[in-house]
């Protein structure tokens, strides 16, 4: 895999994250309040994505299998 195949899917992830954080459901969490979705925070998960993904996954898997 090259460095711009890794740049696309860090692009494609957070244009998904984007679109998720424009949803009225998250705009109007509590735990939205105050922060913001700009330009940094976008470069900085084009360049970490698969640590997002590792975190969402693993929340993921804890709120399924909690007891």
């Amino acid at each position: 895999m090259s460095i711009l195949n890794y740049f696309f899917i860090g692009t494609g992830f957070t244009f998904i994250i984007d679109l998720l954080l424009s949803l009225d459901i998250f705009k109007n969490h509590p735990k939205m309040k105050g922060h913001t979705w700009g330009m940094n925070e976008r470069i900085i998960c084009t360049i970490i994505w698969p640590i997002s993904v590792l975190l969402f996954v693993l929340s993921f898997i804890k709120t399924i299998f909690r007891k």
